[in-house]
């Protein structure tokens, strides 16, 4: 969660605590003993049911309605945006996808010939076991800490004047990592068993670098270079934009490379199954010690749970500040309820007054309602003031959803209204229930 909005909400409930709780101290602190006592066992209030001579409870409520508001706000906006970023697709399905990284860089595997048999072999045992549809390896995988990225050179390309060297990722991939993952191919072909480090050089590369250079769809066929001294490499296929850093971070191009010629050692595997991916993973890593007890393994995840951890800040900024608003909101309904409570118990003789004079029970209804409402509406424009300031600090955390998002403060508004209208109501119909007769007798 951004520090900043945490350090804010964290103030916004300080300061709130302080407030409600040293002003009613204050208040109490004042008492005249002489006045109250002659006061004797009156009930009556010189104000009746009007707000405006107690102005101190009044103002608290409005405080505590315009602070509940502007927590609402920002959490509302964090939902929307948690909505928005889950839409993202991955550019990958997770599901039944177990994940794992697997460090054949031993002594032993000093060699590419080396290291291709050992993933070639662990790819044939995984395909037996049972349940298994899929099995892959990439250097890199989507929602990991790995990166690989480097220069590149295209056929026929000229950049402009003073532009920075064209950088894109570099990854490493087997034959079957792009079925076993869902990458869709949008051109040409995938990695064939032909492609190795003694065929013609091929490249994929993903829709993102085909739009910029090739918009026509006439990507296949064209060739890039790592650079000068390296040979050209023809593009053989265009695969799906893979979400590599974050659902909400733009990725950069992406050049994929036949694992048969660039033998990495250390490489992301994975697997789909019909079952439960996580059920697989021990099956994996017995595979990985069958063929070599000195080869680890580490950083098993599926990638579900990759997904899930990807969105973790947001989550927990979204939890947090709805917690706090969630909080806020109740103690501003019971503050209105607590304040029309009192109004209406202050007041009893005068509504009692009132019902005997021949005013109707709905007449008092509204009347008790007005008083409660008003202070609602001055709270709940108070907090919309207030939720801009809130919103703006935290746009960072924000994603596809505008800081002043029109339906986020609808909503929140209408919201407190109506617990605003609840709170105000259960007073009201106590009010509604006054005997003329028995109040003004105890009166």
């Amino acid at each position: 969660m951004d520090f900043r909005v945490l350090a804010f909400t964290l103030a916004i409930s300080l300061l709130t605590g302080i407030i409600f709780g040293l002003a009613p101290a204050l208040r109490a602190s004042r008492v005249d003993l002489n006045t109250t006592l002659k006061a004797g066992g009156r009930t009556s209030h010189s104000g009746g049911l009007n707000v405006k001579h107690d102005k101190l409870r009044g103002a608290l409520v409005i405080a505590e309605l315009a602070l509940s508001l502007t927590l609402l706000a920002g959490a509302g906006l964090l939902v929307r945006s948690f909505v928005r970023l889950l839409s993202v697709p991955p550019g990958f399905n997770p599901e039944g996808v177990i994940s794992m990284q697997v460090a054949a860089g031993v002594p032993k595997y000093n060699s590419r010939p080396k290291r291709v048999q050992f993933y070639d072999e662990l790819a044939e045992r995984v395909r037996n076991l049972p349940g298994v549809t899929g099995f892959g390896a990439a250097s890199v995988l989507p929602l990991t800490p790995a990166i690989g990225w480097g220069g590149m050179e295209i056929e026929g390309y000229v950049p402009p004047k003073d532009a920075p060297e064209l950088q894109v990722d570099k990854r490493s991939a087997t034959l079957d990592y792009f079925r076993t993952m869902s990458i869709p191919l949008l051109q040409g072909r995938f990695f064939t068993s032909a492609d190795t480090d003694k065929s013609q050089p091929v490249v994929l590369i993903d829709q993102k670098m085909a739009d910029r250079f090739w918009p026509k769809g006439d990507a296949v066929g064209k060739r890039i270079r790592q650079g000068d001294k390296e040979p050209w490499q023809t593009i053989a296929g265009v695969v799906g934009v893979v979400k590599q850093y974050g659902l909400d971070i733009d990725t950069k191009m992406v050049t994929y490379f036949p694992y048969a010629a660039w033998g990495n050692g250390q490489m992301y595997v994975v697997a789909h199954t019909t079952g439960d991916p996580a059920a697989l993973a021990n099956s994996i890593v017995e595979q990985v010690h069958g063929i070599d007890a000195d080869v680890p393994v580490f950083e098993i995840a599926t990638m579900q749970q990759r997904v899930h951890d990807s969105v973790a800040r947001q989550r927990f900024a979204m939890t947090m500040l709805g917690a706090f608003a969630g909080f806020a909101m109740i103690l501003a309904a019971i503050g209105i309820y607590g304040v029309m409570s009192f109004l209406v118990t202050q007041g009893t003789s005068d509504i009692a007054i009132r019902m005997a004079l021949g005013a109707q029970r709905r007449r008092i209804l509204a009347l008790v309602l007005r008083q409660g409402m008003g202070l609602a509406l001055i709270g709940i424009a108070a907090g919309l003031a207030g939720a801009l300031s809130l919103t703006h600090v935290m746009s960072g955390l924000l994603f596809g959803v505008s800081a002043t998002d029109p339906a986020t403060f609808a909503g929140v508004a209408i919201l407190l209204t109506l617990v605003a209208v609840a709170a105000c109501y259960f007073p009201a119909r106590r009010a509604m229930r006054v005997d003329p007769m028995v109040a003004l007798r105890i009166e």
